[in-house]
């Protein structure tokens, strides 16, 4: 096979809960398409070496990485976690192209790169999907819409709402509020609970995300905050903590809001509630996510332009 070549390194390859086993999944996915790719990842003994489109190549332990012997080693890496255990691998090895979505504080080589998703002057992006019947149907366990949406920053069951879903709730009493936590989405109506559901597929969570009012998210990934994403997709305007990472990021961009504390929270729930500004926001929304995460075709474009030109690597 012909093509741009690379070699990915998933240490979180296997956790299907991180957003940065997404990120990867979705990077290796893109770059496959333009040539081969070796996929690396630690611990195989006793998983299944095929993963989708991919033979997994084993690395042993991730506290002491080795190199496959049947991979080259003179291709781009993408490196999911720059460990010191990874850096010094690569360093090992003689590995020049070096990318790394996070870590890095072990890099040995000023040529490797840090690889920006979001912000910047060239984000690479990522594809995130999301299925427009969700726009169609509500969540099948509410009977109302237009709802302020609360994804949860806390872990386990909880008898009382966050701070955040009580401030709403008390300032906007006659609001729906819906607080997702622990895969579970409670209402709560003048700080008083009406009711619980589970939320047990991504098709769940896109209804939810589609038909809210605005979506607030306490704990956005690190990555790519994928969760705004998929509410800018269905044109739901976002609100998110101020400081750094892609959250931000997406909610200026997007006509969204930051916040710290609960005063300028509320502010900002309050904008959204005027229907012609949020119809403004909700527009701006689609846009921004659509361009910058709706068209698998542009991350391959971009990767293709990372990887360089054509070869004829094996």
């Amino acid at each position: 096979m012909s093509g741009p070549a690379a070699t990915v390194i998933g240490c979180h390859w296997f956790d299907r809960q991180s957003e940065l086993a997404f990120v990867t999944r979705s990077i290796a996915g893109a770059a496959s398409r333009g040539g081969p790719v070796a996929v690396l990842v630690p611990d195989l003994a006793g998983r299944c070496p095929a993963d989708g489109a991919f033979d997994l190549h084993d690395i042993g332990s991730s506290g002491a990485p080795r190199w496959p012997a049947d991979v080259a080693t003179d291709r781009t890496v993408i490196v999911d976690d720059l460990t010191a255990e990874v850096a010094s691998l690569l360093s090992a090895v003689g590995a020049r192209s070096v990318h790394f979505l996070s870590g890095g504080e072990s890099a040995s080589d000023p040529a490797w790169h840090s690889l920006p998703l979001v912000g910047g002057d060239d984000p690479l992006g990522v594809h995130v999907p999301v299925n427009r019947l969700a726009e169609l149907h509500r969540h099948h366990g509410f009977g109302f819409t237009d709802y302020v949406l609360v994804l949860s920053d806390r872990i386990g069951a909880h008898t009382e709402p966050p701070p955040a879903v009580a401030w709403i709730s008390a300032a906007f009493d006659e609001a729906d509020v819906v607080i997702l936590e622990d895969a579970v989405a409670s209402a709560w109506k003048g700080r008083a609970l009406r009711g619980r559901v589970s939320v047990d597929t991504r098709m769940d969570l896109w209804r939810l995300l589609a038909h809210a009012n605005v979506c607030i998210d306490l704990a956005p990934g690190a990555q790519i905050a994928r969760e705004c994403i998929e509410a800018l997709r269905f044109g739901t305007p976002i609100i998110v903590p101020d400081g750094v990472g892609p959250a931000p990021v997406h909610a200026r961009a997007s006509g969204g809001a930051t916040f710290q504390g609960a005063s300028e929270l509320l502010d900002a729930v309050a904008s959204l509630q005027d229907q012609g500004h949020r119809a403004e926001v909700a527009a701006t929304s689609r846009r921004y996510a659509d361009a910058l995460c709706g068209d698998p075709a542009v991350l391959i474009r971009r990767l293709g332009s990372l990887l360089g030109p054509p070869s004829t690597a094996p």
